[in-house]
């Protein structure tokens, strides 16, 4: 008898670790792709990447090619995620919506550090001026294993006042709370967009690509240069100006 997909998708799942939540979404996918009763011999690439036209949001049809990639084993093809572009506030301006919250440490330390917020709400170990990032806070309050951990360089006085600093906050106060203090003075900041300008402003210092890429603790320095350094034209101005403005003699 022909296994359906979704009994193929039940016995592949059934052994992995994975999230009560996740594996609902991966079902959830089978579902709303009306592909539970289709038989898994049928499910080919070409079938499959048919079905997935139809969906007409680029980030919904790549959640679902990630999850019938999961699912049911088949390397349908995956878009890449569209760049977030965000309108990043100067350092300056970040230092005086937070300089006097007490969210100042959480945002520092996803501005020097490129912290996820979930990894800001919980204290990491640092010896010196190296802070290693391995856990993170969930928005449940449990802790766990961050995305991505290893090394992270901070400047040195930053490294002496974040010893001091115990991260004791939610994942959702820190959120609203930051929110709420940026807006204070007419700013609309996203805490994820600190660790964009985390690693544009290590580009713009001339940082190497590899130096970004542990920055970041990203396994792929692709993932860093697409995705999170944010460049505009007078980035390449002035870039173009520093390398060939002098005329030679």
């Amino acid at each position: 008898m022909q296994k359906t997909c979704l009994e193929l998708a039940l016995e592949r799942l059934a052994d992995r670790a994975i999230k009560e939540s996740t594996y609902r979404e991966y079902l959830g996918t089978l579902r709303n792709l009306e592909l539970e009763d289709v038989p898994a011999e049928k499910a080919t690439v070409r079938y499959l990447s048919n079905v997935l036209s139809g969906v007409l949001s680029p980030g919904t049809r790549r959640k679902h090619a990630i999850n019938l990639r999961a699912c049911l084993g088949v390397k349908v093809p995956c878009p890449r995620p569209a760049q977030k572009v965000y309108d990043l506030p100067s350092i300056e301006e970040i230092h005086a919506a937070f300089g006097e919250s007490r969210y100042r440490m959480y945002a520092l330390s996803m501005l020097y550090a490129g912290l996820r917020i979930g990894e800001a709400c919980v204290s990491q170990p640092i010896k010196g001026n190296v802070i290693t990032v391995d856990r993170q806070r969930l928005p449940d309050g449990s802790i766990a294993t961050p995305k991505t951990a290893g090394p992270v360089y901070v400047p040195e006085w930053f490294a002496e006042e974040y010893r001091a600093f115990e991260a004791t906050k939610s994942h959702n106060t820190v959120y609203v709370g930051m929110r709420r203090a940026a807006k204070k003075i007419g700013l609309n900041i996203n805490p994820h967009q600190l660790r964009h300008k985390f690693a544009t402003e290590l580009v713009k210092a001339g940082v190497s690509p590899n130096v970004l890429q542990r920055q970041m603790r990203h396994h792929d320095v692709a993932v860093s240069l697409r995705y999170y350094v944010q460049t505009h034209e007078s980035d390449i101005n002035e870039g173009v100006m520093k390398a060939f403005g002098q005329q030679p003699a």
